[in-house]
């Protein structure tokens, strides 16, 4: 940061007072034009430089690393809109996984539409990877979405009212109230119950957290709603978390309920996004033989398979027009 002339600094890094005391330093990262980014993170926006122009990124470049369409909207103030966007899940990343839910259904001799209960939603990139994901013989359609912050609320509302969002805290929503927003029981529930408890980049606290034992609260609304099928998104570093065996504690939980579980570390970039993004994702049903995850649709190199290289993040906004103050 101090490399950079004044009028660039972040403001916390700027020293003041007679000792010239201030934030700490900061390490600054210039995107490429041609190669994927680092994880995209609700704190990247100060440390994320344009890949040409002497600037940080503006969120809805950084929404463009998370594949979001160029006109979907996002509600609530910077800090809010920041976090929306950096705690998403890769809207390509979510369609390929997305993809091999179809094939499993198909397999199943299922047409129609597939209806959808969103938990966490957050900005919805999950959810859009499974619209994205629909064809002829299966459509996915999100029928109920919740989250308890206000922010997230309006820019569902915003961008996808047919989602019936209700802003509730898990911990105190009834599943009646679910299956009366759907007219039915869900087929298939999807959610990323609060993963910074579990992130490599915190302190790991894992189910010393309450936000960590959120998914405790998810476990419980599918064992009344009985989908048919289960995905569970997390941060990768769930694994790694050393106070607690939490996938094995993961199995456990559903399997106790009476679904067979697997799951899988998927990387962001192999499946188009412009961006390494790690994640984890459970999958969870009555019957698992037939499902499987993705195989990856892109690779870092050139390579015998003739797969596309990775994305780079600087040609997924470059055709954005120039940031304006007042937009997000």
């Amino acid at each position: 940061m101090g490399d950079l002339p004044s009028h660039l600094q972040h403001p916390s890094f700027i020293r003041t007072g007679y000792k010239k005391t201030g934030g700490p330093n900061m390490r600054l990262l210039r995107l490429e034009m041609d190669k994927p980014s680092p994880t995209v993170t609700a704190y990247i926006f100060n440390k994320f430089v344009h890949p040409v122009e002497n600037r940080y990124i503006t969120p809805r470049e950084a929404a463009c690393l998370q594949d979001f369409p160029i006109d979907y909207v996002f509600c609530g103030t910077l800090t809010q809109v920041q976090k929306q966007i950096g705690n998403a899940v890769p809207i390509k990343l979510a369609r390929a996984l997305a993809t091999e839910v179809a094939k499993y259904f198909e397999r199943k001799n299922f047409k129609g539409e597939i209806n959808i209960a969103s938990y966490f939603t957050g900005a919805g990139g999950l959810d859009i990877g499974f619209e994205q994901a629909s064809d002829d013989i299966i459509q996915f359609k999100t029928v109920f979405s919740t989250d308890i912050e206000s922010d997230v609320e309006q820019t569902i509302l915003t961008n996808r009212a047919e989602w019936n969002f209700i802003r509730a805290d898990i911990r105190e929503l009834s599943p009646e109230i679910v299956i009366r927003k759907m007219g039915k029981k869900p087929d298939i529930i999807i959610g990323g119950p609060p993963c910074q408890p579990f992130s490599v980049a915190g302190k790991q606290q894992a189910t010393k957290d309450t936000l960590g034992t959120l998914y405790r609260h998810y476990v419980e609304q599918i064992n009344l709603l009985s989908p048919s099928m289960i995905i569970m998104e997390n941060v990768y570093g769930l694994s790694q978390v050393k106070s607690a065996n939490m996938i094995e504690e993961i199995y456990k939980s559903f399997e106790q309920i009476g679904y067979k579980i697997t799951h899988r570390e998927l990387m962001a970039a192999d499946y188009g996004t412009p961006q390494k993004r790690r994640r984890l994702f459970f999958v969870a049903a009555n019957d698992l033989p037939g499902f499987q995850f993705p195989a990856p649709t892109h690779c870092e190199s050139y390579n015998l398979l003739n797969l596309p290289v990775y994305n780079g993040a600087g040609n997924s906004f470059i055709d954005l027009p120039p940031p304006h103050k007042k937009k997000i």
